[in-house]
């Protein structure tokens, strides 16, 4: 088959095809346009959080993955748009049933302690991922595997207890499916300060909150990469420390999480500072639906159409926000577009039919209720505030609780306040956008939905490897969780703006901001 098989092609075969292809470093653009690779030179990166560990298996949190994913491979792979899977780890796959999924493995592929990669490690790494013990959070996703073959060192077959669509993306996520080195962790414990990957770039040195060095892997089994020597991310908290030292040269590439701090860096000389061109970041705020007042669908409605969004895109995030429904734009096609968001029932701004609702609910005269929110991220805040004024014309007297980030999150999961909000970062598929929100089986659920309508229509969604059928199940969902207003989504924006010197070529951001490409990059 071509060397261009894409995600939805595989999601819209019978599921009876082979994918094959072998490749080295993605060929250089035209000389005139940007010069040749040069090999050598250390990358210094402005990182703004300190990684909770290096085990990729044991959190969730997106700054372990961020460095992890330098350290890693998976499987597979996402392409540049963050929408399409390609061979990694893996050369060629097949789906022989909508049960069955058999990967045949790299030649020569080696860990960073110099151990030759096999099936038996990519068995260890899944049953790691699902074992109690190592406390992943991503058991609930594989425990659908009922049993994992290895047949040969290089051939490795996955039986799924049911069809599972996301199966393949979920296998092109470092988050998720790290492949580790079964000897490696034997001999660690665990990974928390580091292990044995089979990724571009080798840890060498891990100084909690200062700094991460990363040595070139020699290894490497995509010939002539890296081209870089080493990456050292300089752990700077603060924005505007982050600016000063791109500006100063004393780092070549960063991300800043304002807008306003990304506009004032478009014109500095020297820095290319690219708007994003898609929002992967949904703004989610969920409503406690097992007691009074939003357990009652016409007040949840009301809220929604007291709403103008896209007076909350403008005035929070200067116009780099794209409205949503509850799939981020990005996670095309199945998300409903920006442009369409506002056709959906109740998102379009409608004061006088809210008031109605709210009457015919009985609160006529409103009521007051709590919001719990975090200042731990730009907007999340500012976004509240606006919501709370404008939901104010209707009688909602809303009391905002600023709580820290860790305690937002452990309210946002256990449903602690009437209301909370969060900014979710990019999912590998719809279902992991969607599912573990609201499917009454998920067990974060954070508004506690319980929606037999809604919970077939994502285990449809989540069995269909027809990328058409997967479609119009997942709108359909989005059409659902509108008319019901079992979520608010406010806006959609970027993860980052990320942004570099242009010393540094080759390199391009993508909107799951996976730095994965700084293997095909270079110091010029």
């Amino acid at each position: 088959m071509k060397a261009d098989f894409t995600r939805r092609q595989f999601l819209g075969s019978t599921g009876m095809g082979l994918v094959a292809l072998g490749y080295g470093a993605r060929p250089v653009v035209a000389a005139d346009e940007t010069p040749a690779p040069k090999r050598g030179g250390v990358l210094t990166i402005g990182q703004d959080e300190n990684p909770i560990g290096l085990d990729p298996h044991k959190t969730a949190a997106f700054s372990t993955g961020n460095i992890a994913e330098h350290i890693y491979t998976c499987l597979l792979r996402w392409d540049e748009t963050s929408s399409h899977v390609e061979p990694d780890l893996a050369t060629a796959w097949e789906n022989p049933d909508p049960q069955t999924f058999v990967f045949h493995l790299r030649d020569g592929v080696k860990f960073h302690n110099g151990s030759v990669l096999t099936s038996e490690d990519v068995k260890f790494t899944f049953e790691r991922l699902v074992d109690p013990a190592t406390r992943s959070p991503w058991v609930s996703i594989f425990s659908v595997i009922k049993a994992i073959e290895t047949p040969d060192p290089k051939t490795v077959v996955f039986r799924l207890a049911s069809p599972f669509s996301p199966f393949p993306n979920y296998l092109a996520t470092i988050k998720y499916s790290a492949i580790v080195n079964r000897e490696d962790v034997r001999q660690r414990g665990d990974l928390v300060k580091g292990g044995a990957g089979t990724g571009p770039f080798m840890l060498e040195d891990f100084r909690p909150n200062s700094l991460i060095r990363m040595k070139r892997n020699p290894d490497y089994y995509e010939p002539g990469l890296p081209y870089l020597d080493g990456l050292d991310f300089r752990i700077i908290p603060d924005e505007a420390s982050r600016m000063a030292a791109l500006r100063a040269g004393s780092v070549q590439l960063t991300w800043l999480g304002r807008p306003d701090s990304a506009t004032q860096m478009r014109d500095v000389p020297d820095i290319v500072a690219p708007d994003p061109k898609s929002y992967s970041r949904l703004m989610l705020l969920e409503f406690d639906q097992r007691k009074p007042p939003f357990n009652d669908v016409r007040v949840r409605r009301a809220f929604s159409l007291a709403l103008n969004r896209e007076l909350i895109t403008k005035v929070v995030w200067r116009g780099f926000a794209g409205l949503t429904a509850s799939l981020p734009p990005m996670q095309t096609p199945f998300a409903v577009p920006s442009g369409e968001v506002l056709g959906l029932p109740y998102m379009k701004e409608d004061v006088a039919a809210a008031k109605a609702l709210m009457a015919e609910a009985g609160y006529a005269s409103g009521f007051e209720t709590v919001f719990a929110v975090s200042p731990a991220n730009y907007g999340d805040v500012q976004i509240a505030q606006i919501m709370q004024q404008m939901v104010g014309r209707i009688g909602i007297r809303i009391k905002i609780l600023q709580k820290e980030w860790s305690q937002l999150v452990a309210d946002f999961q256990s449903t602690e306040s009437p209301m909370s909000m969060a900014g979710l970062v990019w999912g590998p598929d719809p279902d992991t956008n969607i599912s573990i929100r609201l499917d009454s089986n998920s067990t974060v659920n954070p508004g506690k939905t319980a929606d037999p309508v809604l919970d077939e229509l994502l285990a449809k969604a989540r069995q269909s490897y027809d990328e058409a059928e997967r479609t119009k199940l997942y709108r359909a969902v989005q059409q659902r969780v509108a008319d019901m207003a079992y979520i608010i989504t406010p806006c959609a924006a970027a993860l980052r703006w990320e942004m570099w010197s242009k010393k540094l070529q080759g390199y391009r951001a993508v909107p799951s901001a996976q730095r994965v490409y700084l293997r095909q990059s270079w110091l010029q």
